[in-house]
C-alpha cells in the first residue's frame, strides 16, 4: 500500500515535508526524488495530470510510469511496446524514455548469442 501513496503527487510532497524522502532534482515541471538507495520517482506535471515514472534498482533497474489526474486518479499506465523483462525508463525534455535493461541479466556468452 505504501508503495502505491509513493506513486501520487500530493503524499510525494507530504513526505518531502517530513524529510522522509529526498527532493533531489527539480527544473521546471519536472522533479525527481529519491525515496531510498534504490527507488526513485520522477514527476512531470502538467496543468490537468502527472506523469509518475518509479524506478526500483534490486539489482536490475526496472521502472513503471503511470498518469494520474490532479485529483489523484490513476488515468493509466504506460508499458513500452516490444519490451524485455526490465524496462527501465526516465524523463529527459519533458520526454518519457525507455530502455530494455533484460540483458543485465545475461552473462558474456548469452549477449553473444542475441
Amino acid at each position: 500500500m505504501f508503495k502505491l501513496l509513493l506513486l501520487i503527487p500530493e503524499v510525494i510532497a507530504a513526505l518531502v515535508a517530513m524529510n522522509a524522502i529526498h527532493l533531489e532534482f527539480e527544473q521546471g515541471n519536472l522533479k525527481k526524488y529519491y525515496i531510498s538507495d534504490s527507488c526513485i520517482v520522477e514527476v512531470l506535471d502538467y496543468t490537468d495530470s502527472a506523469l509518475v515514472v518509479q524506478t526500483v534498482c534490486a539489482p536490475i533497474c526496472s521502472s513503471t510510469a503511470r498518469v494520474f489526474s490532479k485529483d489523484n486518479k490513476l488515468i493509466r499506465t504506460i508499458r513500452p511496446a516490444d519490451m524485455g523483462i526490465f524496462p527501465y525508463a526516465w524523463i529527459e525534455n519533458d520526454t518519457l524514455h525507455w530502455r530494455d535493461n533484460t540483458d543485465q541479466l545475461l552473462d558474456d556468452e548469452e549477449k553473444k548469442r542475441r
